[in-house]
C-alpha cells in the first residue's frame, strides 16, 4: 500500500505541476483551477488537487463554482482522485447537483522491448512551430472535436511546445494520419494526444505513436512514463498491449449552469 500511495502522489504531482506551468492555471487555496475557455473541454476547465478540511469543503465548492460562473462559462467541473480530501467531497458534489461526467484511467508503463513494437511502415516526425496548423487539423479530425476549437488548440500547442513538449505526426505513404505528444517533468514523461484517423486504425499506428513518445521520454531520463485515457475504452486496451498498467482512476464531476 505504501508503494501504491507513493506512485499516486508522484503521478498526481505531475498532473498538478504540468498545469501550473501554463498561464491559465490558478493555484487557489485548497485547489488548482484550470481555466482555458478557448477550448471548452472539461479536461482544460476544471478544479483539481482538492485538499481541504471537511469543514472548508463547501466553501471551496462555492468559490470554484463562482470562479467559473462569474466568467460566463457554461459549467463547473471537479477532478477527483484518490488523494482528494476530504473523502466525503464526492457526496458533497452530488448533493449540490453535480453528476459524474467520466472516469479516466491513469496508466504507467511497465513493459519492455519497445523497438520491436514500432511499425516500420509508419514514419514519425517531431513537428516544428510552423507545423502546428497541420498538427491541430489532424488532432481535431482524429478526436472529432468542433472545428471552432482549433484556434484555441493552436494557441495551446504553441505554449505547450515552448514549455518543452515534443509533438509528433505519423505518416503513411507520405500522408499525415496520427498525432501524439510527450512532456517531461521531474523525471516523469506524460504522453498526450495519441490519435489516428478513423480509416487508418488497427494498423499499428497508435502503437507506434505511443512507443515513439515512450522512447523519447526514456531519452529525456524519465523513470516513469504515464498517460490518461477513458476507463474501459478501446485505447485503454491498446495501451495494456503495449505494456501499460492502470495505476489509479480519477473521476470528473460536472454541473451545468
Amino acid at each position: 500500500m505504501g508503494c501504491e500511495l507513493k506512485s499516486i502522489k508522484r503521478l498526481e504531482k505531475f498532473w498538478r505541476n504540468f498545469f501550473l506551468a501554463f498561464p491559465f492555471t490558478t493555484d487557489l487555496k485548497g485547489a488548482v483551477v484550470i481555466y482555458y475557455p478557448e477550448v471548452p473541454f472539461f479536461v482544460l476547465n476544471h478544479a483539481g488537487d482538492i485538499n481541504v478540511n471537511e469543514d472548508e469543503a463547501e466553501n471551496l465548492l462555492n468559490r470554484v463554482t463562482e470562479y467559473f460562473k462569474s466568467r460566463g462559462f457554461p459549467f463547473v467541473c471537479f477532478r477527483i482522485s484518490p488523494l482528494t480530501r476530504p473523502r466525503s467531497f464526492i457526496s458533497l458534489l452530488e448533493s449540490h447537483g453535480f453528476e459524474r461526467k467520466a472516469e479516466h484511467s491513469i496508466m504507467v508503463f511497465k513493459g519492455e522491448g519497445l523497438e520491436n513494437k514500432l511499425n516500420p511502415e509508419v514514419k514519425m516526425k517531431e513537428i516544428s512551430e510552423n507545423e502546428i496548423d497541420l498538427y491541430n487539423k489532424l488532432l481535431i479530425a482524429t478526436f472529432e472535436m468542433p472545428v471552432e476549437w482549433k484556434k484555441g488548440w493552436d494557441k495551446f500547442t504553441l505554449e505547450f511546445m515552448r514549455k518543452g513538449a515534443k509533438c509528433y505526426l505519423a505518416y503513411i505513404d507520405g500522408r499525415p494520419v496520427g498525432t501524439s505528444a510527450m512532456f517531461s517533468l521531474e523525471k516523469t514523461g506524460g504522453i498526450f494526444n495519441v490519435g489516428t484517423l478513423k480509416e487508418y486504425r488497427r494498423r499499428g499506428i497508435g502503437t507506434t505513436l505511443t512507443v515513439h513518445a515512450l522512447i523519447d521520454s526514456s531519452k529525456e531520463g524519465d523513470t516513469l512514463h504515464t498517460l490518461q485515457t477513458v476507463k474501459g475504452g478501446d485505447a485503454e486496451r491498446l495501451y495494456k498491449k503495449i505494456g501499460f498498467e492502470i495505476d489509479h482512476t480519477i473521476s470528473w464531476f460536472i454541473k451545468k449552469f
